[in-house]
């Protein structure tokens, strides 16, 4: 503990110098981060887990809920391992003091190996990160890279806990509005909370469910009454809330998926538990869980790479809505009536802005790095998957900042923008309204060498869209509410010519695709004739749920659209978007704001461009 201390001091300096020159490139977390300087970082700390658990079980679920209490209170920064001795420390908190000692102890072990060997090189934040998913592979988890590069935080109160930590007694609901305040999705939340599948509880956390439900039942119904009978047992009424039982009472020492069976079978130990299975939002994800051990694993893979990004260090790194309501106030009726006249110009306006936008995000993060010119065609605009881009989405953007800057001069940047213009163009072909967060920077950088493996592909199965938009902590629902998009806009005949031509040695034609759709295609794509035809053969110029209708009838056009219906994964989705757009309207503008989050800048990062098409006195990288 006191090593984890000794290291805290000694980065104050680096610190206080981070938080005044922006969070750079420190802030991006990166599996190799240790590659030079702690090589043998995670052999080391994978030693001294093992060695941890063969004294004790417990080594397990402590490790790992410590890891969760961490994050959930000042971001992944190990926090609560500080020992204060007025005792009003993050530990210190009622709601930590049922953290195992052996989770700690686990830490301060491997910090102790690391040090002997990287002496004031890894922190204890990212000791605490490797240690959580050791212990999920020593409990019969699956096994995942773990990104590395946090520094350990600087604050640890016990005041800062409260309100900031899941309840036992919490709904759906609540448990949904806490996690998203960290990116963290339902389906995050619920393979989450698979980790009760080790682990302890003390009696009094669950004992009114037992004892004092209701004024109807004392006892919760929702419980299997024998599974509530042995809880009894191993819980009298008022009994020492020391006491402490398993929390999956089939394997509690295997992390597998029986904690979802419990949950189907009445066995939940919390009602924060139950409730996954009986609210009928969370119920078909549950039973998926329960049925297929490798969605689980896959789920919580996701879920663990994501929780361990959340990021405490301050209002810095946040987008906020209201960010220019002082320096410009007007920048948003700016934006959208430069978007307008646009429109009013081309009906190409409303894809090629929605697309630009996409492509942005998805390479340096959503820094208008997509707009810079390159005189020597090396820019990211430049890169062969790019090039397809509209001419108009430029425009749009560049028309746009001209209008912004007539009113508030080098005050708004080109990612802000771009962002505004992209949900205005949404609203205008008749989609949801929703509120922007702005506070981007724009990049520095932009490279067409940066962009190959970074978009996605028209052929790409399920699996490979998953892996892509997981980089960037987007879920499998924001995969297909993003893919929605394509309501609107238009393809290369060449992006899906091998669906109507070259299929496979059995069929030349995707026998996926509506035969009548295949021959309309066709006619419209001749062999070896790159033409140009709409996404939406239905309502190709307004933002609707059609594309999810299509993909039911057969009709999407791409692979990587078609996917989505014909994978079992993904298609109870695509037909619930597909009978209800007000479902589909919620999940894309989710989506479309956690989009929006990816890769930002902030701060004093990158800079406020004059020019969207070029850099800032030539000082950026293209």
């Amino acid at each position: 503990m006191e090593m984890c201390r000794a290291l805290l001091l000694m980065v104050v300096v680096v610190v206080m110098l981070v938080n005044m020159q922006g969070r750079g490139s420190e802030a991006q977390l990166v599996e190799n981060f240790y590659s030079s300087s702690c090589p043998n970082v995670e052999s080391i700390v994978k030693q001294a887990v093992s060695t941890k658990f063969s004294q004790t079980f417990t080594t397990i679920p402590a490790t790992l809920r410590l890891f969760f209490h961490d994050c959930f209170v000042e971001g992944c920064d190990a926090s609560v391992m500080i020992s204060s001795p007025n005792g009003d420390a993050e530990k210190d908190s009622s709601d930590n003091l049922s953290l195992a000692g052996d989770g700690f102890d686990t830490v301060i072990k491997a910090k102790q190996a690391v040090e002997a060997q990287c002496p004031a090189v890894v922190s204890c934040a990212d000791i605490l990160a490797l240690a959580a998913r050791d212990v999920v592979v020593l409990g019969g988890g699956p096994d995942f890279n773990v990104e590395l590069g946090r520094r350990d935080g600087l604050v640890s109160k016990a005041s800062r806990v409260a309100g900031n930590l899941p309840e036992p007694s919490f709904d759906l609901k609540q448990l949904n509005t806490m996690f998203s305040k960290h990116d963290l999705t339902q389906t995050d939340v619920i393979a989450l909370s698979g980790a009760h599948t080790l682990g302890f509880s003390h009696c009094n956390r669950f004992a009114d469910r037992l004892y004092s439900f209701s004024s109807s039942s004392a006892v919760d119904p929702s419980l299997d009454p024998d599974y509530a009978k042995q809880l009894m047992s191993a819980c009298p009424k008022d009994v020492d809330p020391s006491i402490a039982i398993d929390m999956d009472p089939q394997t509690p020492r295997t992390f597998d998926n029986v904690y979802y069976q419990n949950l189907v079978a009445g066995k939940g130990l919390f009602t924060s538990d139950e409730v996954l299975f009986s609210d009928s939002a969370s119920q078909s994800t549950v039973v998926d869980f329960a049925n297929s051990p490798g969605e689980f694993s896959g789920a919580f893979i996701t879920a663990m790479r994501k929780l361990g990004r959340v990021d405490g260090r301050g209002s810095e790194a946040r987008l906020v809505e209201n960010f220019y309501r002082s320096s410009c106030p007007n920048v948003q009726a700016i934006v959208k009536q430069a978007v307008s006249t646009k429109l009013s110009q081309t009906p190409i306006t409303i894809p090629g802005t929605l697309r630009l936008f996409f492509h942005d995000c998805f390479i340096e993060g959503c820094d208008a790095s997509l707009m810079i010119h390159s005189p020597n065609g090396d820019a990211e605009k430049d890169y062969s998957d790019n090039l397809s881009l509209a001419g108009d989405g430029f425009d749009t953007v560049v028309k746009a900042k001209q209008a912004v800057e007539a009113q508030c001069p080098d005050v708004v940047s080109c990612a802000d923008i771009l962002a505004l213009a992209a949900r205005d163009v949404v609203v205008l072909a008749g989609g949801p309204a929703f509120n922007v967060e702005l506070g981007r920077r724009d990049g520095l950088v932009s490279k067409a060498s940066r962009v190959p493996g970074n978009l996605p592909e028209p052929f790409f199965d399920l699996k490979q869209l998953n892996t892509m938009f997981a980089k960037h902590n987007l879920s499998q629902t924001d995969v297909i509410a993003l893919s929605g998009a394509h309501t609107l806009g238009l393809s290369h005949c060449s992006r899906f010519a091998n669906r109507l031509y070259s299929f496979s040695n059995a069929s030349a034609v995707d026998p996926s695709l509506d035969p009548g759709y295949a021959k309309q295609l066709m006619s419209d794509c001749p062999r070896d004739v790159d033409n140009l035809v709409h996404l939406d053969p239905q309502t190709p110029d307004t933002f609707d749920n059609a594309y999810y209708q299509n993909l039911l009838a057969g009709k999407g056009l791409l692979t990587a659209d078609e996917v989505l219906f014909s994978d079992s994964a993904s298609k109870p989705t695509v037909i619930d978007f597909a009978n209800n757009p007000g479902n589909f309207n919620g999940a894309f503008i989710a989506a479309m704001r956690k989009l929006g989050r990816v890769g930002v800048k902030t701060g004093n990062q990158g800079e406020i461009r004059k020019d969207c098409a070029a850099f800032n006195n030539d000082h950026g990288d293209s």
